[in-house]
C-alpha cells in the first residue's frame, strides 16, 4: 500500500479528500512540514478552495518542494476548475500532474497508482532473496524477517533498505547513501540520511534492532544475519 501524503490549507474545510485516499488503497498522510516528505510515495497538494490564495499557497509548496530537489512525485487537487494558464504553471514549476473539476476519482487514483508502480519498477531490481533471514519485496515495498514478520515501507525508505542489502556487509558512507537516494548533492545529506534510518528501526522494532549497524561519523551498514 502506498503512502500518499497530502497538503492542505491551514484550516481546512472539507476533508472529503483525505476520505477519498484511504477508501483507494492508499495511506494518507497530512504533511505540514517538509520533513514529512521523507515519509510518503507521493504527495497530492490539496487546492480545493473557492479562493485564490490557495492555489498560490499549493504553488509555494510545490516550489519548495522543487527547491529541494524531491524525487518524490507531485500532484495538485482543485475541485473547482483551473485555467489552463493555472494547470500550465503547476507543470513548468515541477508539478507530475493536475487533477481538477471533470475527472472521476477512480481515473485519478488509477493514474496515481500507475505513476507510482512505474516508479517503483524503475527504482528497485528484482526481488531481492538470500538463505539468510532477510527477503526484500520490491512489489510491496516489504522486508520479511525470519519468514514471519512481513513490514512494510515507503518507497524512499525500501530503496535505502535495498541499497543497504545490496551492498550487505560493507559500511555504506553518508554521502554514498545520499547520492543514491537524492542524487542533488544537498549540504545536509547526514540529517536526511539518519532521518531515514530512524523511521526505518523504528518499523523494524525489537525483533530487526541489529540489522543495520551505525559506524559512527561514517554511515550504516546491514548485517544480513542481523535480524
Amino acid at each position: 500500500m502506498y503512502t500518499l501524503g497530502i497538503i492542505m490549507s491551514e484550516d481546512p474545510s472539507d476533508l472529503k479528500i483525505i476520505e477519498k485516499i484511504d477508501s483507494n488503497d492508499f495511506q494518507s498522510k497530512v504533511i505540514e512540514k517538509m520533513e514529512q516528505t521523507d515519509e510518503v510515495d507521493g504527495i497530492l497538494i490539496n487546492v480545493d478552495d473557492n479562493e485564490n490564495s490557495q492555489v498560490f499557497k499549493g504553488l509555494e509548496w510545490l516550489t519548495n518542494l522543487r527547491k529541494e530537489n524531491m524525487s518524490v512525485p507531485v500532484w495538485l487537487y482543485s475541485g473547482r476548475p483551473m485555467s489552463q494558464v493555472e494547470q500550465k504553471l503547476c507543470l513548468h514549476l515541477g508539478a507530475n500532474g493536475v487533477f481538477s473539476s471533470g475527472i472521476d476519482d477512480d481515473s485519478m487514483f488509477i493514474i496515481l497508482k500507475n505513476t507510482l508502480n512505474c516508479i517503483n519498477a524503475s527504482d528497485t531490481s528484482e526481488q531481492c532473496q538470500s538463505n539468510s533471514t532477510i527477503v526484500l519485496n520490491p512489489d510491496s515495498h516489504s522486508l520479511l524477517l525470519d519468514g514471519q514478520i512481513e513490514i512494510y515501507f515507503t518507497r524512499l525508505e525500501f530503496m535505502m533498505i535495498s541499497y543497504l542489502y545490496d551492498h550487505a556487509d560493507k559500511v555504506m558512507t553518508y554521502q554514498d547513501i545520499s547520492n543514491h537516494l537524492w542524487h542533488d548533492g544537498h549540504t545536509k545529506q547526514k540529517y536526511r540520511v539518519a532521518h531515514i534510518i530512524f523511521l526505518i528501526r523504528k518499523k523494524l522494532g525489537e525483533e530487526g534492532k541489529d540489522l543495520i549497524r551505525t559506524v559512527r561519523s561514517i554511515g550504516y551498514q546491514l548485517n544480513k544475519q542481523g535480524a
